[in-house]
């Protein structure tokens, strides 16, 4: 008897539509793993018959004459385009931007799968339902100026601002400086479409009437500054910035000192992590956030790549944190006593090498931690199985 080999096939995409029963018969066992799969009677019928074994979180029936077009990132349809010459069915992965005037484009598809987010104008939503959204939809006003999807006014926006003119953000417009002229755009007629309005006490009643009723409104002290990315709060972010902060991230704080008084507000759109030392401070502090985590000793944060030694630990008065770090390896000569000792806190690493001793230390301390392995663990080639085939692509065609 033949002895056959076993196909697997791993892939983002796996189109069946043209399998043979050549091909099937050719291998002992299939199995497929996909995200998507393209198939259509014919061939389920043939996987079927072959106890070809399918895990897939989505299965498109296509006619084989149509022709999958694949798109990674952000794909714009614009009226310049052509039409589809031929049966096209679209799978974009990322945003699908749909500009207005593109009906007939739209139509001329086969089809159109979109794994993220698709922007379209408010008109075309009639058209939409015939897509495949695993993400989110998100439609803006026809005739709309579409600004970023977070945009941060200043005091130039009134005066570049066109005549009757409505803008649009997806996401969120800020407005914390005390010099926009909201009475000049009103007088000039605009209008702004925005899920929501982070805005200044002393701006908001000049504002208000150039948002619609559906806008979010959130309202914080005047003389705040918006940040958008990730802040390590100290005396020097306090001369920069100023004690009332909006931040767009997360927000790290170590160290206690005199400046610290100068915080009268924070809006933190993300986690707060601190020292343990901080922690009654936090809680008489004016501050918002998604969590807060303490944490104890000296904090290594957001490392690539990390060997914590003896040295490192014995030389710490308060020990050690080890937050946000990509691979951690610890020493082989840590004492687990010393381990137990220093180590007050993992957090948030994607990978901890150690010993199988230190191994039960770790995980004791970890708190979202992707993976605690041994370094023959980690090292360990992976068993080759010399009857099977495996196939690991992006796009695969059976």
């Amino acid at each position: 008897m033949e002895n056959k080999k076993n196909l697997q096939v791993d892939a983002a995409i796996c189109d069946v539509r043209s399998v043979s029963e050549e091909t099937l018969t050719a291998y002992g066992q299939v199995s497929i793993d996909c995200a998507t799969l393209i198939s259509n009677p014919e061939a389920k019928a043939l996987l079927a018959k072959h106890h070809v074994e399918v895990s897939t979180a989505t299965t498109l029936n296509l006619d084989g004459t149509v022709k999958v077009s694949t798109v990674n990132g952000v794909m714009h349809l614009t009226p310049g385009q052509a039409p589809c010459a031929e049966k096209m069915f679209l799978l974009a992965n990322g945003c699908l931007d749909i500009a207005p005037g593109c009906e007939e484009l739209l139509k001329s598809y086969a089809g159109i799968m979109v794994n993220g987010t698709v922007d379209a104008p408010e008109s075309m939503t009639g058209l939409l339902t015939g897509l495949t959204v695993n993400g989110c939809i998100r439609t803006y006003p026809d005739g709309c100026i579409r600004l970023k999807n977070t945009t941060v006014l200043d005091r130039t926006f009134p005066l570049r601002a066109k005549q009757d003119a409505l803008y649009h953000a997806a996401s969120r417009i800020v407005a914390l400086n005390g010099d926009i002229d909201f009475a000049k755009l009103g007088e000039k007629n605009v209008r702004f479409a925005s899920k929501k309005l982070l805005i200044t006490e002393g701006l908001v009643e000049a504002a208000l009437p150039l948002f619609d009723e559906k806008t979010d409104i959130q309202i914080v002290p005047d003389g705040c500054v918006y940040l958008d990315d990730d802040l390590e709060l100290n005396e020097a972010a306090i001369r920069r910035y100023g004690g009332k902060l909006c931040i767009d991230g997360d927000l790290i704080l170590l160290e206690d000192g005199p400046w610290l008084d100068q915080v009268t507000y924070l809006r933190v759109e993300g986690n707060v992590l601190a020292v343990k030392e901080l922690a009654d401070r936090l809680s008489s502090m004016d501050m918002t956030y998604d969590a807060l985590y303490l944490v104890g000793g000296t904090p290594l944060i957001n490392r690539a790549s990390i060997h914590l030694t003896r040295g490192m630990l014995e030389d710490s008065e308060r020990g050690v944190s080890l937050v946000a770090c990509a691979m951690v390896t610890v020493d082989e000569d840590v004492p687990a006593q010393l381990l137990r000792e220093k180590l007050v806190s993992v957090i948030a690493c994607a990978m901890v090498v150690c010993t199988q001793e230190q191994r039960a230390v770790i995980e004791l301390l970890a708190q979202d931690v992707a993976k605690i392995c041994t370094k023959d663990e980690k090292d360990a080639p992976k068993d080759k199985d010399p009857n099977l085939v495996e196939i690991d692509a992006a796009f695969y065609t059976l």
